[in-house]
């Protein structure tokens, strides 16, 4: 029965200093299911262990870290199934869910993507169409921690924008396809929980967070220049840039360096995007050592 619905599907993920959870994420999945990791802190090391011991996993080590977008889009130039199934790797869920999406995909035509019901996330403002579409629901967004794909149908709106490095890249994907009348479907027979943010290993939690609030920043101006042009783009930006003044000011007066130089990088992502640069933020070489 597994092999059926696995046998035209490829599972990614996305590792950054994340060994441990894509570890736990690998030992959860069928052996039968193929399985792509974009590794993006050249750890050879989870290369040699995870291929080593699982005969469906290929591991890939870019040359240079690019981000989710590019990796994703690597990911499924690099295989030649149907369905490409993107999971986080700090995400929680069974064989038999994966089962579950994989048969609604099957029976659905035309989608953009397939999702499943994540675990306390408000869907008040998010749901398109109340009237159910083979038992999913039409949404306009849904968190970007499990998106079910076909390969050609991702081709059709020219996959993943790679300009975005870390955040709204699930919100530009999702916006290309509504817009090529390809439905986003929430499968909410189909509950999986997600830590959100802590894929990444312990020790480089707070290098990490800067990178993420840069990168917040710069790709949010990005998503709402790129869809509805410069202006809305700056008057949904401008609360970020208000509250990073603010937070920084209150960790200078507070003597918390650390906490202004976290919010000093979401003024330099937004005026980075601002002028048009491109998402550059990195965490420096000597702290992946």
């Amino acid at each position: 029965m597994k092999n059926k619905f696995f046998k035209d599907t490829c599972i990614v993920a996305v590792s950054f200093k994340s060994q441990t959870k894509i570890l736990k994420l690998i030992k959860k999945l069928d052996k039968s299911v193929s399985v792509i990791i974009i590794e993006n802190s050249k750890d050879f090391e989870l290369k040699h262990k995870v291929e080593k011991k699982y005969k469906n996993v290929k591991v890939i080590i870019p040359k240079y870290n690019k981000g989710i977008a590019y990796s994703i889009n690597l990911a499924v130039k690099n295989t030649k199934k149907k369905y490409i199934m993107y999971l986080a790797s700090d995400i929680d869920i069974k064989n038999s869910q994966i089962i579950q999406l994989l048969k609604k995909a099957n029976n659905t035509e035309k989608f953009g993507a397939i999702t499943a019901k994540i675990h306390n996330q408000d869907y008040k403002d998010l749901i398109i169409n109340s009237k159910k579409t083979n038992g999913l629901t039409e949404v306009w967004f849904n968190t970007g921690c499990i998106m079910l794909m076909k390969k050609n149908l991702m081709k059709k709106v020219n996959y993943f924008d790679e300009k975005y490095f870390l955040y709204f890249e699930e919100s530009d994907y999702y916006k290309r396809c509504i817009d090529k009348n390809l439905p986003i479907f929430m499968y909410d027979k189909v509950t999986i929980k997600h830590e959100g943010g802590a894929a990444i290993e312990e020790n480089f939690r707070s290098e990490y967070q800067k990178v993420r609030n840069w990168h917040y920043c710069w790709s949010k101006f990005y998503y709402y220049k790129k869809h509805y042009g410069y202006l809305k783009g700056l008057s949904k930006t401008i609360p970020n840039l208000v509250r990073a003044i603010k937070s920084i000011i209150h960790g200078i007066f507070t003597f918390n360096f650390d906490k202004a130089l976290t919010h000093y990088v979401e003024i330099e992502g937004l005026f980075c995007s601002y002028f048009n640069l491109k998402s550059f933020y990195r965490i420096k070489k000597e702290k992946l050592l």
